[in-house]
């Protein structure tokens, strides 16, 4: 038999020293529990961020779950993503063979201008000019179904 001191275990629960007699078997289990909490908390004291040292820290914790208004608004924005992207594709139908090939190696294959006009055999110029075109036309697009604003340019 071990003798205990509650005040020591249970300090919320018990705020004055009281001891009891209990059984090796459970003194034992007390103590194990005991030392696995010190390191827990050890542990989280260590590994705790300062949320005002560290910007935008609390989007990093798995734990953390949105809220129905998190949810509600990302699918909203899911959803406006996917109708975008069957927009794009209707603004790409728009343009010629040669534009979207160029628009292509430009933008999705990240050439420069200088090689896919030695690719096509055709001037750097001409490739640029190419490119520049198929942009306004996707922007004539966007713009005349409401997708986009005229751009204006303050002087």
């Amino acid at each position: 038999m071990q003798r205990i001191n509650l005040k020591k275990f249970y300090h919320p629960l018990y705020d004055e020293d009281i001891f009891i007699e209990v059984s090796d078997e459970i003194a034992d289990a007390i103590w194990e529990e005991h030392r696995i909490d010190d390191n827990t908390r050890r542990n989280l004291w260590v590994h705790t961020y300062s949320l005002d040292e560290s910007p935008e820290i609390e989007n990093h914790f798995p734990e953390q779950t949105c809220s129905a208004e998190e949810i509600l608004l990302q699918r909203e924005a899911d959803q406006y993503r996917e109708f975008l992207l069957g927009k794009l594709g209707e603004a790409l139908s728009t343009l010629t063979p040669k534009q979207l090939r160029r628009l292509k190696a430009r933008f999705v294959d990240g050439m420069k201008y200088r090689e896919i006009a030695e690719i096509e055999g055709i001037d750097t110029s001409i490739a640029h000019h190419s490119v520049r075109d198929a942009i306004r036309r996707l922007q004539r697009y966007y713009i005349k179904h409401g997708f986009m604003e005229v751009a204006t340019h303050d002087q």
